[in-house]
């Protein structure tokens, strides 16, 4: 496609069709809040079901934000936002969003991180990684999620685990190509993945590269998703 003898690629219509999608979205989950606390308050029947409809609609959401992410970091139009941050102050915001959604499929979330652990990176975009795999974790969790921090040679690491079966063999070990793990039996398109690798190599220091890792074991025996920043 042209336009004015510029070339116009699929991205570029795309990216401000799921722009308008965010937004649209974004007012629909506003209401969809209001609407949830009202029942709440009212130990309402429907509670349970809206917030099963409140948490899909953040998932659509997340998903929304990290394509346009990639489409702007693509173009050269998105850059880090670096400062230093308290990990255990992320974490536990984290925590505190998510807590009363897990708590209704009987989830216990927890936090294992110094008080006193602090690291330079790039806390919305950070936050984003873990919210989108804390809400993997929340599909497949039997009754645990745990949020970590902690440093290791050099690099920050920050993990989510949780006590269910743990990941397949396939996604098993750094991912060095989370795109290519696509699924149409389980639905699975990558982008979680594909997100969290940018993010994590978007971060460097000292010649080092940030990373992703996707391991089994962990607290409790199930996944373990970490994000190493250097």
């Amino acid at each position: 496609m042209e336009r004015n003898n510029e070339i116009v690629t699929f991205s570029d219509v795309l990216a401000p069709a799921v722009h308008d999608m965010k937004n649209s979205l974004s007012m629909l989950l506003d209401t969809l809040n209001d609407v949830v606390a009202e029942l709440r308050e009212q130990e309402n029947s429907s509670y349970k079901r809206l917030s099963q409809i409140q948490y899909e609609a953040k998932r659509v959401n997340h998903n929304l934000i990290q394509l346009l992410t990639i489409y702007k970091v693509g173009k050269g139009m998105h850059s880090l936002s670096v400062s230093y941050h308290s990990v255990y102050e992320m974490l536990e915001e984290i925590m505190l969003v998510n807590q009363e959604l897990l708590a209704l499929k009987g989830i216990e979330i927890g936090i294992s991180c110094p008080d006193d652990l602090f690291g330079f990176f790039d806390r919305e975009m950070i936050s984003g990684v873990l919210n989108n795999i804390l809400n993997n974790a929340f599909r497949y969790a039997n009754s645990k999620i745990l949020l970590r921090g902690a440093p290791d040679d050099g690099f920050l690491v920050l993990s989510v685990e949780d006590d269910g079966m743990g990941y397949p063999e396939s996604m098993l070990a750094k991912v060095e190509k989370p795109v290519d793990k696509v699924s149409f039996t389980s639905g699975s398109t990558g982008l979680g993945l594909y997100f969290s690798s940018l993010v994590a190599e978007l971060h460097k220091n000292n010649g080092k590269t940030g990373m992703i890792v996707v391991e089994n074991g962990g607290e409790y025996g199930g996944g373990c998703f970490s994000i190493r920043i250097p």
